[in-house]
């Protein structure tokens, strides 16, 4: 391909996250040159590697100078700073620009990996977006002359739901806007061009747009990683003395998340958000592969730009008419270990992509140019006429000229006329921004004010409330200018009053409304502190601001991101033992195993919030709660099980559904459309269509050891959830007895355990009555059942259900027969125990039998558990005799056989032994016996070698 270029890609790993170091989360991904490795925490031996064209380590060797910029912190630290990622990116983007190519840089990742942190920085950490808008103009500054004139045009606009809207407009269209295709490719109709002839008004039409986009976020109950942003620039170089004209575009775009979605299989096919995320991240994906494809030499026939809004207009960038640099950002956290695999092998795809890029010439200026050289032509051509004397051609010459030069003050006219009006609107625009720059700036430095927070940094800290001295409503409606309006899911119209006194704050909730400060709801009238998080309705997140003799230096805002708000809220509850801001002695305490369950835990927390406002608001009286599955449990052997997030839900006629966080996740999306479409259909038939079923209310250990020595167990044990509180008493028997079923008494304990081998074992597990069941306390109507498990039986026994009843009588037994006790059931009694799980029934759901046909039994009727043994050589035998495994399985049990063999043929020599020492002590006392080992007695020692031994 003749001019063809490939598409730069880099990728640049960021520091953890404030939830990420509370996690102690440990680093997988390492790089070296232009290569990136990516470690499978599960599995440190193995490790991916890719290579790219830049590779940026960010993640740490880096300190924060006194303006609060981050800059390495050595001469051999590895640290890339923002200026090193625009020196090597942006510094091309402009060479190409002022070339007049196009131009496009997108950045990729899954959400919190650093993409906007990156585009449009942070703080003092100016992203690539500034940068690049900043360089552009200054190199309009040193170049602007009376023959090259400079202009550019600045556009924003979002792509949400397969609908773009403007940014630069305060009013959303229904629907979004139009896009078309035309001459030069798609483009987006009626999108708001303004005109900037300086950095300092193109910048606040950016801080104008990232408003507007966080207020419809917040309005939404949305989040910038549901959205795609880009930010266009046209830039247009006038060069008389040339008579050219170059136009590039600069597009900026930063993509929507990566990350899973919520649910997998048919919900994106089921859910507007969730389709248009997947639909215009999987077409992207789509067209990268045939591009590639196409690269490579497969023969491609089509590539489905048209199937997104996306991909239609990232068509020139993606194989067409641009210079394109792509960025891909990624977590070191070994928690984001798939997804962090996934943008790598993403971003790879891109770097075999080609494009074809051209100067790009207006055709109105090589009109101009064209008319001007013929107007050269002819004035030529009429100074030769005149020397022949041919008045009549001269004439028409003339006439030739005079209508060259009437089009062109026409086309000169048009193009200046839209240059006055662009810069007449867009210095109407920029008066009403700087004003309202200006006012926030005096009030900033005398007032309090809430301060928005966003799951994407980019929209944090955007939107500024603030609190003028007296009282102040927050709410959806205003009564005055002076009240907070806020709008998002479970804000009522007048939410909270603020009362701003004697230099204090204070916050009292109104009637029904929901408000966490701190993690806390907020239930009465109380002082606000700086630094205060609040949290109204379900999901608006506000920082509050004091007063400025409160304000410090030392002030670091930035880190009450929304991770610290829900982290807040988990260590209030299941999670009280992980604090955040511990000290690094602390951290070391935290339980390990908590970290993944806590990641999931915090990431749930706003949308369980939000699915019991929308279930509210829409009249259902339908709860969740989330919930710790295995918490406080533990297995037969003492050991932890695996953690797991869960979601109780009730509804109305008080019955109870357990969902996983999949499930819940579906169910979620379905809640959300209605709402958003206002619809009143029944949520309890989509959501409640399967019978209702039982539950698991706790769980209680019996300890075997007892059983080791035949000793009688009797006791009352706590049956406790997950989170450790008592959900019932069970009382419970472990009764040595003989085949009959009669108990043994105190006689039949044993001090050694190997006298119990080799021996036939019974034993009763009688379960007889529980005492207090808190879930049939809430409602009568319920009932309960027990089920346990024995040994290596792969069947689980169940008591008879009872109803109604807070105090059931159980009156469960069940006789267990061993044949044959081995040392490897003595160790199980020794350290295990039967786990008594306590579910609870509802109405309408069936009860758990027991399936006795599964269950083998001894010649008495009782549950032989020999037969763990024998079902398992059985079948051994009867798989094809090569079969190794088969053959090892019948070697092990042969010795497990000889070895028990040989353990009684030891106890009984070790009490032989113990007799003839006894004996030949007794003997040496009364002196030696003559003629111990004469003929005879030679003869019996031959034939009993062991009356010989010690």
């Amino acid at each position: 391909m003749p001019n063809a270029d490939s598409i730069k890609v880099a990728v640049r790993v960021r520091p953890f996250n404030q939830r990420e170091k509370v996690l102690q989360c440990k680093c997988i991904v390492s790089m070296l040159g232009s290569s990136t490795q990516v470690t499978d925490p599960k599995n440190l031996n193995s490790r991916k590697s890719f290579h790219f064209d830049h590779c940026y380590w960010s993640h740490d060797e880096y300190t924060e100078n006194e303006q609060g910029v981050h800059i390495s912190d050595g001469h051999h630290s590895r640290y890339a700073d923002q200026a090193k990622v625009f020196n090597d990116l942006g510094r091309n983007i402009l060479e190409n620009v002022w070339r007049g190519f196009n131009a496009t840089l997108f950045a990729y990742g899954q959400t919190g990996s650093g993409k906007s942190y990156t585009m449009t920085g942070y703080g003092q950490n100016k992203g690539l977006v500034s940068m690049i808008c900043e360089e552009l103009f200054r190199g309009i500054r040193e170049k602007q002359s009376p023959e090259r004139q400079f202009h550019v045009y600045f556009s924003m606009f979002e792509i949400y739901n397969e609908q773009v809207q403007d940014l630069l407009s305060k009013v959303r269209k229904p629907g979004g806007l139009r896009v078309r295709e035309g001459r030069k490719g798609f483009y987006v109709e009626c999108l708001k061009a303004v005109s900037c002839d300086s950095y300092e008004k193109l910048e606040a039409l950016l801080r104008e747009g990232i408003r507007n986009r966080s207020t419809a976020s917040t309005n939404m109950n949305a989040t910038s990683s549901r959205s795609h942003m880009v930010i266009n620039l046209r830039f247009k170089q006038v060069l008389t003395k040339e008579h050219c004209l170059k136009q590039s575009e600069i597009d900026l775009v930063d993509l929507a998340g990566s990350e899973k979605q919520r649910s997998s299989g048919s919900t994106s096919d089921r859910f507007n958000e969730a389709r248009a995320i997947n639909l215009s991240l999987t077409t992207l994906g789509n067209v990268i592969s045939a591009l590639s494809d196409k690269a490579v030499g497969k023969k491609i026939h089509h590539i489905s730009y048209r199937n997104s809004t996306l991909t239609r207009l990232l068509r020139t960038a993606l194989g067409g008419n641009s210079k394109t640099v792509m960025i891909a950002t990624v977590s070191p956290a070994h928690i984001n270990y798939e997804e962090t695999l996934s943008a790598l092998r993403y971003a790879e795809r891109y770097i075999v992509i080609m494009n074809r890029a051209v100067i790009n010439v207006s055709a109105t200026e090589r009109l101009l140019r064209d008319l001007k050289e013929e107007n050269s032509r002819l004035q030529a051509r009429i100074t030769d006429i005149e020397t022949a004397g041919a008045v009549e051609e001269r004439e028409t010459l003339r006439r030739l000229i005079l209508e060259n030069e009437i089009q062109l003050r026409e086309i000169q006219k048009s193009w200046q006329q839209k240059l006055e009006d662009a810069k007449r609107e867009w210095e109407q625009q920029y008066s009403t921004l700087a004003l309202v720059t200006v006012t926030e700036e005096e009030l900033k430095a005398t007032l309090p004010y809430l301060v928005n927070v966003s799951e994407d940094p980019q929209l944090s800290g955007v939107l500024r409330k603030f609190i003028k001295t007296g009282i102040t409503s927050v709410g959806r409606i205003a009564s005055s200018e002076e009240d907070i309006v806020m709008k998002g899911l479970g804000i009522l119209d007048k939410h909270a009053v603020l009362m701003n006194c004697d230099d204090k704050v204070t916050m009292e909730p109104q009637k029904g409304a929901r408000i966490l400060v701190n993690g806390v709801p907020l239930l009465t009238r109380s002082q606000l502190k700086h630094l205060d998080r609040i949290i109204f309705g379900s999901c608006v997140f506000y920082l509050y601001v004091g007063f400025p003799q409160e304000r410090s230096e030392k002030d670091k805002i930035h880190k009450y991101g929304k991770d610290f708000f829900l982290s807040e809220i988990a260590s209030d509850r299941e999670f009280a033992q992980l604090h955040l801001g511990v000290s690094d002695k602390q951290k070391e305490n935290i339980d390990p195993n908590l970290t993944r369950v806590f990641h999931d835990f915090t990431a749930l927390v706003p949308v369980v919030m939000q699915a019991n406002q929308i279930s509210q608001e829409l009249g259902k009286n339908i709860s969740f709660e989330l919930e710790i599955k295995h918490l406080a449990f533990m297995d037969a052997s003492g050991g932890e099980l695996d953690k797991e997030v869960i979601v109780r839900v009730r509804n109305t006629n008080n019955q109870v559904w357990v969902w996983s966080k999949e499930r819940f996740a579906e169910c979620m999306l379905l809640m959300e459309d209605m709402y958003k479409k206002d619809s009143q259909e029944n949520l309890q038939h989509d959501f409640f269509k399967d019978p209702v079923e039982n539950i698991h209310l706790g769980s209680a250990q019996v300890w075997l050891e007892s059983l080791a020595y035949c000793m009688r167990y009797e006791e009352q044990v706590d049956a406790s959830n997950s989170q450790g509180d008592e959900e019932a008493i069970v009382h419970v028997k472990l009764l040595p007895c003989n085949a009959d079923g009669v108990p043994l008494g105190e006689e039949a304990a044993v001090v050694d355990l190997e006298d119990l081998l080799g021996r036939r074992m019974d034993f009763q597990v009688q379960i007889s009555q529980c005492l207090g069941v808190k879930w049939i306390k809430e409602q009568n109507s319920r009932g309960i059942q027990i089920g346990f498990q024995i040994y290596e039986l792969p069947i689980v026994f169940y008591t008879n259900s009872s109803w109604g009843n807070i105090n059931p009588i159980l009156a469960y037994s069940v006789h267990v027969t061993i044949q044959h006790v081995t040392m490897d059931f003595l160790n199980y009694l020794k350290t295990h125990a039967i786990i008594l799980e306590l579910f609870g029934l509802q109405e309408g759901c069936p009860e758990m039998e027991t399936s006795y046909a599964d269950i083998p039994l001894s010649n008495e009727g009782t549950v032989l558990l020999d037969m763990c043994y024998q079902d398992s050589q059985q079948s051994c035998t009867s798989m094809d005799s090569g079969n190794d495994f088969s053959e090892l399985r019948e070697r092990l049990l042969h010795l497990e056989l000889e070895c028990d063999k040989l353990r009684e043929e030891n106890r009984v020599l070790k009490t032989e032994n113990f007799e003839m020492r006894g004996e030949m002590e007794e003997r040496a006392r009364q002196g030696p016996i003559p003629g111990r080992f004469s003929g005879q007695n030679k003869e019996s020692a031959k034939s009993n070698p062991r009356s010989c031994m010690l």
